[in-house]
């Protein structure tokens, strides 16, 4: 997954992905503002690529979640990225606000 559309880092948090009543617990392993790349804990088959997912992400220095609706943009292994297709801009300066965080504790941003 190296086609890369601003800042991003590693990272490690727990995100919800709703898709209609079906809710799963998936992990973030990269995060940018505008979108995250998932560790799914199994390969991605075809079905796991719905047009849309509603995804909260659970950062630890906030106590609300992130709230996003993403579509898929590529799966590799058990990794998927997604892209932000609605964010308010109040979440996505929380996520460029992570990133800031990410850097001073020294973690290197792509």
């Amino acid at each position: 997954m190296d086609r890369r559309l601003g800042l991003r880092a590693r990272t490690d948090f727990r995100v919800i992905a709703a898709r209609g009543l079906i809710r799963s617990l998936y992990r973030g392993v990269e995060v940018s503002p505008m979108g995250v790349v998932l560790d799914r804990g199994r390969p991605i088959g075809e079905l796991d690529s719905p047009l849309l997912m509603r995804l909260e992400l659970v950062l630890p220095e906030y106590l609300k979640p992130v709230r996003a609706l993403a579509r898929p943009v590529r799966s590799f292994g058990t990794q998927q990225a997604f892209k932000f297709v609605r964010i308010t801009d109040v979440d996505r300066l929380i996520l460029a606000e992570h990133l800031d965080f990410m850097s001073v504790r020294g973690v290197v941003l792509n």
